[in-house]
């Protein structure tokens, strides 16, 4: 019952706000939202480090995970459906960090029905969102046609970034 309540005010969030767009002065900072079920956030790091030239420092990760991590410790930057409130607010320390970086670009690693990477893609402030196709298209400004498993999206994405920025 109160799953069913936060998924509503989750997706009533998602309906309601539209897409933040960075002011003028961001950095080099990039974004990574992505569900941690399913990429390596090691992997990807490596693969936005060798297609953009981009340090490691100048990343950030947030993944979204199903697990419940009972007995196991959460790693820092994992957020599951228990750090948003009843009300579908982020109520992390992870979500807050976050959020509150302007990005040159973020990167919407996930694919269709992540209603969670979805609201904080929303509420995330970047200059460019970069998403797959199968993905809600609310959420991102660049959208490829690339399989969501398929890890050449960053490749794919360098080729049009690198134009457009």
């Amino acid at each position: 019952m109160l799953n069913s309540i936060k998924t509503h005010f989750l997706h009533k969030s998602l309906s309601s706000k539209r897409s933040i767009l960075a002011a003028e002065s961001v950095g080099d900072k990039v974004g990574i939202l992505y569900n941690d079920d399913i990429a390596d956030k090691y992997q990807l790091q490596q693969l936005v480090e060798k297609n953009f030239k981009i340090n490691s420092e100048d990343i950030s990760f947030l993944g979204f995970s199903r697990h419940r991590y009972d007995k196991v410790e959460k790693p820092e930057y994992v957020f599951t459906t228990k750090d948003f409130t009843l009300f579908g607010k982020p109520k992390s320390k992870a979500i807050d960090e976050f959020l509150k970086t302007n990005y040159k670009l973020l990167f919407n690693y996930f694919g269709k029905d992540e209603l969670c990477l979805e609201v904080l893609a929303l509420l995330t402030e970047a200059k460019l969102k970069v998403g797959f196709q199968e993905a809600n298209e609310r959420v991102n400004d660049l959208i490829l046609n690339v399989d969501s498993k398929n890890l050449d999206f960053f490749k794919e994405s360098s080729k049009y970034i690198k134009q457009i920025i």
